[in-house]
């Protein structure tokens, strides 16, 4: 198939690597694998595990991780983000005529063309920042915007069209709509949107790419050499980081789809005593970590009865996976729910869930099936109390 096809150059320079070289590797059958990575090749990936070589075909790989990332610890940072989706969390960023040179959160230097870039966003730690230019962004017409904060602290944009930098680094040009052209310096811009549009040769991405310092790439090819990976992005920047920098590789996006990541095309929420709960995504209904037995999860669902979420499947995928439970960190109270779970009006799943009830794995079968539909309601009298959580929810190809 054409995306295995691609992964003969991914992580494939060398075809062994030294037994210095740990990961984790998870599979589409929620296996997980550890061990030191001994070789990858268009079919395979091999671990040496405590108990000998473990041999892995590509097609069932989830992801490979290769070392804990952990948040930015620069105080602040700018988001470079390209054409292709890579973000790039910046210590230092500047732009030399049609080239950009940054420094990355972590100390990788990248030189990129500034026709990669799609939008530069100073501040990009400020949760705050980051939603105002959301906003922003969502406004963006036909031309390119520049967003500079005035002295009563508002951000202002204005549309026009950006050309390049000066030899300096320092300064950018820039034309607004209606105006005349002039030279903007690059440490009074808050933020700056160029408008792309997507080459239609421009290959896929075949994996994301995370550093330790969460930095994301959307490669084409991940090469190894003597000591490093290095790295092609869909758009064509190339990036080389030490072995030691580089965290996880993501399989997954054309494999697995975790329901929390997608939304819903109908969600129904109502309550006996007008108390309505919304659903939560990767968090419990007290906005902590979802938790069922005494494992935590990353991912899933926490749903409060009545609800019913509806989802656009596409008929891509062929299994549904779910551990079904309550929470322990939330309320006290009996909780007595049905699980009612439909594929195309077809029953896939109903039973009963109850807090003293053990964590309940489930596996159905969503082969060509366009709506999963999931229906939590409480099995008592008043729905005070009655939850659910759909923990690693998932579907997958």
């Amino acid at each position: 198939m054409p995306g295995l096809r691609s992964l003969i150059a991914l992580l494939l320079c060398a075809s062994v690597l030294p037994a210095a070289d740990t990961a984790k590797l998870r599979t589409l059958a929620g296996q997980t694998v550890e061990g030191e990575l001994v070789s990858i090749s268009e079919k395979e990936i091999v671990l040496r595990g405590k108990d000998g070589p473990v041999t892995t075909p590509l097609t069932q790989v989830i992801d490979l991780e290769l070392q804990a990332s952990t948040a930015p610890s620069e105080a602040k940072y700018t988001d470079v983000e390209l054409s292709d989706g890579s973000l790039l969390h910046c210590a230092q960023f500047t732009v030399k005529r049609d080239q950009v040179e940054a420094k990355l959160v972590g100390g990788v230097e990248v030189k990129l063309p500034l026709k990669a870039v799609q939008y530069v966003l100073t501040n990009a730690q400020d949760a705050k920042v980051r939603e105002e230019w959301k906003a922003i962004l969502g406004k963006q017409g036909k031309q390119d915007i520049v967003a500079i904060r005035d002295a009563e602290g508002n951000l202002n944009a204005v549309e026009g069209t950006f050309a390049t930098g000066d030899d300096t680094g320092k300064n950018i040009e820039f034309v607004p709509a209606g105006g005349d052209k002039r030279q903007l310096g690059l440490a009074r811009i808050t933020a700056m949107s160029f408008l792309r549009r997507r080459d239609p040769d421009a290959p896929s991405a075949v994996c994301k790419v995370s550093d330790t310092s969460r930095n994301q790439l959307a490669a084409v090819t991940v090469t190894l050499g003597e000591g490093s990976f290095t790295i092609k992005t869909a758009s064509g920047v190339q990036v080389v980081y030490p072995r030691p920098l580089l965290a996880r590789v993501d399989f997954s996006q054309d494999k697995l789809k975790y329901l929390s990541d997608l939304e819903p095309v109908k969600v129904v929420e109502n309550s006996d005593l007008g108390l309505e709960e919304h659903y939560r995504r990767d968090k419990n209904l007290d906005n902590g970590p979802l938790q069922l037995g005494k494992e935590t999860y990353a991912k899933g669902l926490a749903v409060h009865a009545y609800a019913e979420l509806v989802y656009d499947l596409g008929g891509q995928y062929k299994d549904f996976k779910a551990v079904l439970g309550v929470d322990p960190k939330v309320g006290k109270d009996p909780t007595d729910v049905k699980v009612v779970i439909e594929g195309d009006g077809r029953s896939l799943f109903s039973d009963n869930v109850r807090r003293e009830d053990k964590p309940r794995p489930i596996t159905l079968d969503v082969k060509n099936v366009k709506q999963l539909r999931i229906v939590v309601r409480s099995n008592d009298l008043l729905d005070l109390g009655a939850h659910l959580n759909l923990a690693d929810a998932k579907v997958t190809k």
